[in-house]
């Protein structure tokens, strides 16, 4: 156990040896982006747990999959045969209760990470621009000229304005002041008027921002399979949307119908 945070527990499930590798922070947020985008990394590469992080942070919440029940927490999941080695940092919830449980949560993760060797962290969300203009599928930002400089030398334009809030920033922040490399990429969540959006779920988004990833880091990773998930997702969003505008349709037409008597 880790337990230098009075309310944040790290279990360990498996030491690891990750020199020079990155955490991919992968918490769920717009569009899902960044859940989506770690559970194809977990899935795609087979990663093995590494530790499972509880804290009063976390919802107050068990889930049950099946018959079995679960307290709502965050996990590692170690890659380590990639080059760079991979640490994903998921869950079904960021930390809540404000700034304080923010950074407790995620100051106690980076402590655990620096020791595995970690020297590199990006984390992956969605952002929904004001207008779907010329807007990059993925936006990145750093905190170092630097690290600028490499996104821009990858082709990803860079924010210049505005903030970023959550686990993304934070995370990030906090690595770079501890003088890890330090990175975001942001994936574009489509409008919510797009049938692909219907129910804030966009895969596309998470791939694109995959796309990146492994170009910024030099790894490899076949993306194909998500094509698949988009295309579903697509089908059974639009066949939502038809269903609830023939439900609106019927309720006009019988509201016109209506007969009146005096």
């Amino acid at each position: 156990m880790v337990n230098n945070y009075p309310n944040v527990i790290i279990k360990i499930v498996k030491e690891f040896n990750l020199k020079n590798g990155a955490l991919i922070q992968c918490f769920p947020g717009q569009g899902l982006v960044g859940r989506i985008a770690g559970m194809q990394l977990i899935e795609y590469f087979n990663a093995e747990r590494a530790a499972k992080i509880f804290s009063s942070y976390f919802p107050h919440l068990v889930i049950f999959q099946g018959e079995l029940g679960k307290l709502v927490h965050a996990e590692l999941w170690a890659i380590p045969k990639t080059k760079p080695p991979l640490l994903i940092l998921t869950g079904e919830s960021q930390p809540q209760e404000g700034p304080e449980g923010m950074f407790q949560v995620l100051s106690a993760t980076l402590d655990l990470i620096e020791k595995w060797g970690i020297n590199k962290v990006i984390a992956i969300g969605g952002f929904r621009p004001a207008s779907d203009g010329d807007t990059p599928n993925v936006t990145g930002f750093a905190f170092t000229e630097k690290e600028a400089a490499k996104l821009k030398e990858q082709g990803i334009k860079l924010f210049t304005e505005g903030r970023v809030s959550g686990a993304v920033g934070v995370l990030t922040a906090l690595a770079s002041e501890r003088g890890l490399e330090s990175y975001g990429l942001m994936g574009k969540v489509r409008p919510g008027e797009r049938q692909a959006m219907a129910f804030g779920v966009d895969p596309l988004a998470s791939k694109n921002v995959l796309e990146v990833l492994t170009k910024l880091l030099g790894f490899e990773m076949d993306l194909s399979k998500m094509d698949q998930m988009i295309n579903d997702i697509e089908q059974t969003e639009a066949n939502a949307m038809k269903a609830l505008e023939e439900l609106e349709r019927d309720k006009k037409q019988s509201k016109d119908q209506q007969s009146y008597y005096l």
